[in-house]
């Protein structure tokens, strides 16, 4: 399909990797911060009920 004759640049892939670093952010990022927020809350939780049972 495409004829590809050399490596891609050094430019090239950098931008790549920084255009889906942040696309990547922006779609996932608040998803992931709410589950992380959740499953600190539910752990502190855990561990409070175990640690006060001993």
């Amino acid at each position: 399909m495409f004829g590809r004759s050399r490596f891609l640049s050094f430019p090239t892939v950098i931008g790549a990797v920084v255009i889906g670093v942040v696309s990547g952010k922006a779609i996932f990022g608040p998803p992931l911060d709410e589950y992380w927020k959740k499953k600190l809350e539910e752990d502190a939780a855990a561990k409070g009920t175990d640690s006060s049972s001993s």
